[in-house]
């Protein structure tokens, strides 16, 4: 016979946690565990971006944009896209994007596109747009989550200034993109304007690679979505 107790917080109720809601745990207990984890975060103008989908007849969502910015980002940084191994650096030469996807606030999946750096900004919101869909409808199978180099998390519409995201394991770097919203900003160190502004932060592997990289790498996404135009997006 078991013993009654009272719980002096109060009256509660235990749920039992779903199997997509226990494996993120396992998973982000695991990633933190495992890499010595460090977080660098930009504030970015997508003033341009916005200008790029207003002119384009696709109108791709603002997080292929992102996903754009960072894949090119990555040829000039290849230690973003690496994994760490048992004291060596595995650096991969094709970009297989996940795309991180709430499963109706149960948990996590990280649907891959791969060969991501050979899409344009159009292709991209495809794809993109056909694994978030397929995520939420339940019908990714295991191949489809594997295999990613690098992550990116988008909260879209939240209202969140930032986020710290956990790596993916065993990736060695994860971007996490928020709210978009209209700040005023300086521009040309003169003058004060309403821009559209938002907060890339990156969590990284500090084994693999440092904060003056991690920062130069950033600095890279920013600079490609601050001055995206149509012809520069679609051309890659």
């Amino acid at each position: 016979m078991s013993a009654v107790t009272t719980d002096p917080r109060g009256p509660s109720t235990v749920r039992r946690a779903s199997g997509i809601r226990r494996r993120t745990a396992e998973h982000m207990v695991r990633s933190l565990a495992t890499s010595p984890h460090a977080a660098m975060a930009v504030e970015v103008r997508f003033d341009a971006v916005e200008a790029a989908r207003q002119a384009s007849a696709a109108r791709p969502a603002v997080p292929a944009y992102t996903a754009w910015a960072v894949t090119r980002a990555l040829a000039d940084f290849p230690l973003v896209n690496s994994s760490w191994e048992d004291g060596s650096i595995r650096v991969f030469e094709h970009v297989n994007l996940g795309v991180a996807v709430d499963m109706s606030h149960e948990g996590l999946v990280v649907p891959v596109i791969r060969g991501a750096h050979e899409l344009d900004v159009e292709g991209l919101h495809e794809r993109i747009t056909e694994v978030t869909g397929r995520a939420r409808s339940r019908a990714l199978g295991v191949a489809d989550m594997a295999g990613g180099t690098f992550t990116l998390s988008s909260l879209g519409r939240s209202g969140t200034l930032f986020t710290i995201p956990v790596i993916n394991q065993p990736q060695a770097a994860i971007l996490s993109m928020d709210t978009i919203a209209r700040r005023p900003v300086v521009a040309d160190g003169t003058r004060v304007e309403v821009g559209l502004v938002a907060v890339l932060t990156m969590s990284f592997d500090h084994r693999v690679f440092d904060g003056a990289y991690a920062a130069a790498f950033l600095a890279r996404v920013r600079e490609r979505l601050e001055n995206a135009d149509g012809k520069v997006a679609a051309g890659g």
